[in-house]
């Protein structure tokens, strides 16, 4: 008996310096991701994470949420020593004045603190928690927040929090280790959506890259960086792309040439397209001051480039039977005006994925009057990949043709949504030619240091054919941008927001943040076949088992006293 407690000290003493788990769950939830073991691995200088998820009367929550970070900061010192962490109560002993103010340097830094009100014996009272941590590295310091809430609200702020942990520590640490910061510019100058109108998707790019509008206005250096190389022989460098990524959000105009043939030498130059195309005239505000509106092709004068990279967008439109609802009028009840919610099936729910990292994690996404787009020509050395498709009750709509809030009281004829899963967004990758390969108009080839080519190295481009799904409306009360994919009238969040973003991500070349970022957690459900056919005999396995250990554990333990103390008893 003494040996058994003696080693059961030993095995406590020696495990407790010690830290492992062993990940049991199906999809690796408790796992780091291979890109994260790999940046810490990788790690030649020490990374200091100063985490404020302490102090006292703490919720339960957030103490759960503390243990949690603890957990995968372990996890994270088992791959790199160069990993130090502590957990820090930043207003320990301190005033009410002295608190104030170092909540407003936490939000000088990035880290604004959320105030939780709780009530008690003594009435309501406010505490403040610091959502995150400060992560240090050489003379580098940025903040982390850790504490965030699903913008779809279809889980607890917990359950999403624990979700992202390992993406928001990890982009945090990789921002500061590896500081090149890719550069993406919105283009300008062909109707595109303007700065308003992107607001929100700017603001979300802008935590990880460096972004911009460019107004393309047909000088070869508004996407390129050209040097004089001498000034005497009056000689210039083409020092490469100016941008890392083109964001080309639903222009309206058409693109002559010369500013074709700039975005064609970008990507020639490994430069990176995310085209968010509307190839027709039709928008939901068009039926803001009438009932309908004829919907005809856009001539944009883009088909020259996409035929040449390998797709087709469809000027048509798309009916899906998956689709939101629009509030029509329905009449009126004294001078206020009633209205009656009706789906409306030119407002796509997309809800069918591909396996790609960029739309693995992805829910719906809200499209408004998007058309197709089709893969053309051979694939050669490009790979092509579908990312988003319609249901499997489509109709299409070729253009021109009248659009009508009519169609919300029509009841659909089955017949006509006879198409299913049609791409609406598409990936093409690999080594694209030049659009203007053996065609090039000799004014554009006079300044030879400039070089035209006629073939690109490995780059990637994706074809979305809505550019509504960019778009974000503002808030007139508090002058500040919906999230891109909200739905003013539902109020419901879609997943467009996260669907740019992986865009630009995986445009980025950002693979490896792109593959944690798109991280998912399966919940475990029930067969419901097995739960009909045998829903009592499982539930009679899980009330009796349990009881029936509970019984025998109790038998032994009275026969092992009995014994015991039967001998006591005889002596």
């Amino acid at each position: 008996m003494l040996v058994a407690i003696v080693i059961l000290v030993t095995l406590n003493i020696v495990f407790s310096y010690l830290f492992f788990r062993i990940d049991l769950t199906q999809d690796k939830r408790n796992s780091l991701s291979k890109t994260t073991i790999e940046l810490l691995k990788s790690l030649d200088e020490k990374v200091y994470i100063k985490v404020y998820l302490k102090g006292k009367n703490q919720p339960a929550d957030y103490e759960l949420f503390a243990r949690k970070t603890e957990d995968i900061l372990q996890e994270f010192r088992r791959y790199s020593k160069n990993i130090y962490f502590e957990f820090v109560d930043p207003i320990a002993d301190k005033s009410a004045d002295e608190s104030k103010a170092i909540f407003g340097e936490f939000y000088k830094k990035g880290l604004h603190p959320i105030p939780i009100s709780k009530q008690d014996a003594t009435g309501f009272s406010t505490h403040y928690v610091v959502p995150g941590a400060m992560i240090s590295y050489k003379v580098k310091e940025a903040p982390a927040t850790l504490v965030v809430s699903d913008p779809n609200n279809s889980s607890s702020w917990l359950d999403y929090s624990v979700q992202e942990l390992e993406y928001n520590l990890v982009a945090t640490i990789r921002q500061l280790v590896a500081p090149r910061t890719a550069k993406i510019a919105f283009t300008d100058g062909h109707g595109e959506l303007d700065f308003m109108s992107t607001s929100w998707m700017m603001h979300q790019l802008k935590r990880f890259y460096s972004v911009e509008r460019v107004t393309l206005d047909g000088r070869i250096n508004t996407l390129r960086s050209i040097a004089i190389e001498d000034s005497v022989k009056q000689t210039i460098k083409d020092l490469g792309n100016k941008y890392d990524v083109l964001i080309v959000a639903q222009p309206t105009e058409p693109f002559d040439d010369i500013n074709k043939y700039l975005i064609d030498q970008h990507i020639m130059r490994g430069g990176k397209v995310l085209w968010l195309i509307d190839a027709s005239n039709a928008s939901i505000d068009s039926l803001q001051t009438a009932p309908e509106f004829f919907a005809v092709e856009r001539p944009l004068g883009l088909n020259t480039l996409f035929f040449k990279y390998g797709v087709r967008i469809n000027p048509n439109l798309i009916q899906d039977l998956t689709c939101l609802s629009v509030p029509i009028p329905s009449g009126y009840i004294g001078d206020q005006p009633q209205f009656k919610f009706w789906a409306f099936p030119y407002i796509v729910n997309a809800v069918n994925f591909s396996s790609h990292p960029i739309t693995r994690k992805l829910k719906n996404l809200k499209m408004d009057f998007t058309g197709t787009v089709d893969f053309i020509g051979s694939s050669g050395d490009l790979r092509k990949t579908v990312l988003v498709t319609t249901s499997e009750r489509t109709k299409m709509v070729p253009t021109p043709a009248i659009v009508s809030l009519g169609v919300v009281k029509s009841k659909p004829i089955m017949e006509e949504y006879a198409f299913k899963y049609l791409p609406l967004a598409v990936l093409v990758e690999g080594e694209f030619n030049s659009a203007y390969s053996g065609i090039l108009p000799v004014e554009f080839d006079t300044i030879k240091e400039l070089g035209f080519k006629d073939q690109s190295p490995h780059t990637r481009q994706i074809f979305v054919a809505d550019g509504d799904v960019i778009r974000n409306y503002f808030d007139s009360k508090s002058n500040q941008p919906y999230p891109a994919g909200y739905d003013i009238y539902t109020r419901t969040l879609y997943d467009n927001t996260d669907f740019i973003l992986n865009c630009v991500n995986y445009l980025c070349a950002d693979d490896d943040l792109l593959q944690v970022r798109s991280k998912s957690f399966k919940i475990g459900t029930l067969d419901p076949q097995k739960i009909r056919e045998n829903g009592t005999f499982y539930a009679v396995i899980n009330i009796v088992i349990p009881l029936v250990m509970i019984l025998v554990m109790g038998v032994v333990l009275i026969l092992i006293r009995r014994r015991r103390y039967g001998r006591i008893i005889k002596k």
